[in-house]
Parts: structure tokens; sequence; C-alpha cells
């Protein structure tokens, strides 16, 4: 198991190692022009993000406004990091920037804040569900995404536009409900199939006919291949004539 830290100072330390080597692997390349939204100066914003953090930590809760206001800031941040890794194609700092993503959004809802920007979180927790193999690993990523899911904001939560299968409200749900099957937890797979059926009803009767497909090939325990069966024919694939 993982464990990911949801300790400020933790975070801005991943995140500092991942700005360092993008800083330093610009050096190199000179891809991306130094300026206002160059590496020096993205790294230099992203410090103060957490200095102010930091400072926030020990203090009582904050308006919701004005954390909501501080995390769009931290999370545009962290995306313009994204951005520059992308582009210098450095692949060894993404599960750092992914935890950083994960650690930072439930950092941020604990404190009240509601999110609106779910790209990077929902990819981060993507990566580390997939990386993760341990139970009790799956059902603490569960909880934490179910956390997430619960501060995102009504735009989001609406899912008004469904044409993107790949949009963050979609992604992180459904991570979550794959992490419960992993799991093999048939009351967490119960409690978060049944959030799912609420926030994504156009996905259930696929998603459940697949992992029914998937059990049948795999030794899972009977009660989980029970939970599995009985929300696939709560959600069937075709409508019965």
């Amino acid at each position: 198991m993982n464990t990911l830290e949801i300790e400020i100072n933790t975070t801005s330390n991943l995140a500092l190692e991942v700005v360092k080597r993008v800083i330093s692997e610009n050096e190199k390349t000179n891809k991306i022009e130094e300026g206002d939204s160059g590496p020096l100066a993205v790294a230099a914003a992203l410090s103060d993000f957490f200095k102010v953090a930091l400072s926030i930590e020990g203090r009582p809760e904050l308006d919701s406004e004005v954390m909501s206001e501080f995390g769009h800031q931290g999370m545009d941040l962290l995306d313009r990091i994204s951005f520059q890794l992308r582009e210098l194609d450095i692949v060894d700092q993404r599960d750092n920037l992914a935890r950083v993503y994960a650690a930072l959004a439930i950092w941020l809802a604990r404190r009240e804040a509601i999110l609106d920007n779910l790209q990077g979180t929902a990819e981060g927790f993507a990566n580390l569900v997939n990386a993760e193999n341990d139970p009790p690993g799956l059902i603490h990523l569960c909880h934490l995404m179910e956390e997430v899911i619960q501060a995102a904001s009504d735009n989001i939560k609406i899912d008004e536009d469904r044409s993107n299968p790949w949009r963050p409200w979609r992604v992180l749900n459904l991570n979550s409900g794959i992490a419960a099957t992993r799991a093999l937890d048939p009351e967490l797979m119960k409690n978060v199939f049944e959030e799912l059926g609420r926030h994504l009803p156009y996905d259930m009767p696929g998603f459940f006919a697949d992992g029914k497909r998937q059990m049948l090939a795999q030794n899972v325990p009977e009660p989980v291949r029970d939970v599995m069966s009985e929300y696939a024919a709560k959600w069937p694939a075709t409508s019965p004539h």
C-alpha cells in the first residue's frame, strides 16, 4: 500500500521535485521560452502558493469562497506544470505530479473549497488506482475520491455535456468504481455503485456488464461476484422486450 499523504508540506516537497526536473530539462533543451509562463516563473508562483498553503494549514477554516479561489489558482499552476512536463517529454515525474494533484484536491476539499477544475486530479487518481494492487490501498483511494467527488462544483456534477468520454467527472467516478471492485470489498462496492448510479446513469449498463464479464474469467470471492451480478441485473445492457 502506497499511502497518499494529505499534508501540505509533503505535497509541496513533491511539487518541488517536479519543478526542479522541469527547470533542469528546459535549461538543456530550451524548448520553452522563459517569461510569464516559463518554467522559472511558474515555479516561483507555485512556491508562493505553497507558502500561503502552509500558513493556512494551522489556522481556523477560511471562507469557502476564499478557499475555492485559492484552490483554483493552485490547480491552474499545476496544469501549467503538467503542460511543461508534456512539452519536455519528462515521464519520470508523472507519478509525483499525480500525487500532488490528488493530495492538493483532498486538502482543499477538507477546507470546504469547491473544486471547479478536476482534469489533473481525475487523471492523477486514475494513475494511482492503476498502480495500486493492495486492497487496503484501493479502499483508501476510493474514500479519497469520494471526498473529491463531493467537493466538485455544481457545474461539474450536472454533467450536462457527455460528448467527451475522458471528461474528469466520468474518469473520477468510474475509477472509484474500479477501485472498489478491485478491492474485493462487497459493502464498499455496494456503496460506491449506488453513488455511481446517481452520478453516471448512462454508463452503468456498460460498466456492470464489463465487470461481470471480467469476473467470470477471474477467481474472485462469491460475495464479490454476487454484488456485481446484482448490479448488472439492475442496470441491464439491453432493455427487456
